[in-house]
This record gives structure tokens, sequence and C-alpha cells, in this order.
């Protein structure tokens, strides 16, 4: 154990090298230390981030990097890059997204989908499947044909003998 430094410290954070320039910080103090730093918003009303660390119980050890706590008001971030088309099972488009219909949008209004779509337009995936990167050669975001091309088949059965099959029947009384 460490000692009598065990407990509950609080600290402000004034654009000393945190993850955020102001705030409060919880150290708790123990065999090891753990940090929650609540930061300040600067409006009023509005949400802070939060962040946590933690520092192992040996003398050597380092903290921890800080990890953001989410919250239904700082909801983290997506997880997807701007501009992939994701499959998605409703007919409700997610907040922030839109339906690849062949649709144009503003390059310099959506800088990151630009760098998805250079010509500004999305693609229309409408009857298209999300595929990988095509090894054949077609560029990335090509249109890749059916492989099915046209073909016939014939068969038949006049000069084949197909045998016999005896039936009977049965009076259900109906």
């Amino acid at each position: 154990t460490r000692g009598s430094d065990s407990g509950l410290i609080m600290g402000e954070v004034y654009n000393n090298g945190y993850p955020t320039q102001y705030g409060n910080i919880l150290r708790l103090t123990g065999t090891g230390d753990g940090e929650i730093l609540i930061g300040w918003s600067g409006t009023n009303g509005a949400p802070a981030p939060a962040y946590i660390r933690s520092h192992r119980d040996t003398a050597d050890a380092e903290w921890s990097e800080w990890a953001m706590l989410y919250t239904s008001l700082n909801p983290p971030p997506n997880s997807y890059p701007v501009g992939a088309a994701i499959a998605w099972p409703s007919d409700a488009t997610p907040a922030g997204y839109a339906l690849m219909q062949g649709q144009s949008f503003d390059k310099s209004a959506y800088p990151l989908l630009a760098i998805a779509y250079p010509s500004g337009i999305i693609p229309d995936m409408r009857g298209w499947t999300i595929k990988g990167k095509p090894i054949s050669g077609r560029a990335v975001l090509s249109q890749e044909m059916d492989g099915n091309k046209s073909h016939s088949h014939s068969a038949r059965a006049q000069d084949t003998d197909l045998g016999t099959k005896s039936t009977s029947s049965f009076d259900y009384g109906t």
C-alpha cells in the first residue's frame, strides 16, 4: 500500500497540459491512481468534455493516455469515414447521412465528402451491392457489370424412356 496519501484529491485545470484548457480534476489515490477530468465548456449550460486516465501501483509506472468519456450530449464521433457506403436496415436515413441516389453536393460545404467523391456527385447505389476493391483492374467506384452473359440450354425428353408408374385411387367418403 502507499500509505497516508490515499484518498480523493481535487485540483484545477488551467491551460496546463491537460486535454482540455479549463476544468476540475479528481484524483483517486490508493494502491494505484485514477483521474477524472471534467472540463468547462466556456458557455453557460453547454456540456463539457470529460476524460479519465489511470496509473499503475508501481514506482516506475507511467500514466495512461487520456480517454474521453462519451455521453448523450457528447456522443462519440462516427466510426465510419465520411463518404463510406453503409448498409442500413431502415427506410429512415440516420441523421448526418444521405441516401446514395446519384445526387450532386456542394464540395465547398462538404470538403471531406469531396475527398471521397471528387466529382461532387454521390454515386447512385440503388439496385447495386457494396463490394470491396476490385482485383480485375477496374478503378475504385467504377461500375461492375454482371458476369452472367447471355447463354441458352436445350434438352429433349421425347426420345428418353421415363418408365411407368402405377397409380391407385382411394375413396375418402367425402
